[in-house]
């Protein structure tokens, strides 16, 4: 009886340390929301866009008219002159009026 209570105490407590979450717990790499920015003249680019909450800069210089995206997040648009937009998961955005994006912020869908 002593050595069943014990093999199922440690069963127990073997289960319960892989369950429990670390603090140095690795993730496999966040989701990411493919993104095609598109400006004049069929001039585009593409980027991806972590879905966790954070601003992230855009350098490109290209005057951008809509941005488009497969889906997977929501995102917040920031444009150089003032100018948001938001793209709720898959679809497009038109910016109004045309300008450069400077950052983004993209949540899980």
């Amino acid at each position: 009886m002593k050595s069943s209570t014990l093999s199922l105490t440690l069963t127990l407590v073997a289960a319960m340390a892989q369950a429990a979450p670390t603090a140095t717990q690795s993730f496999p790499d966040e989701f990411k929301v493919g993104l095609t920015f598109y400006g004049a003249a069929g001039a585009s680019y593409d980027m991806s866009a972590p879905t966790d909450d954070t601003a992230y800069p855009i350098t490109n210089p290209l005057s951008v008219s809509s941005i488009s995206s497969g889906g997977g997040g929501n995102c917040n648009f920031f444009g150089g002159e003032g100018g948001e937009g938001f793209l709720p998961n898959a679809g497009t955005v038109e910016i109004s009026p045309p300008q450069t994006q400077v950052s983004v912020i993209c949540d899980v869908a």
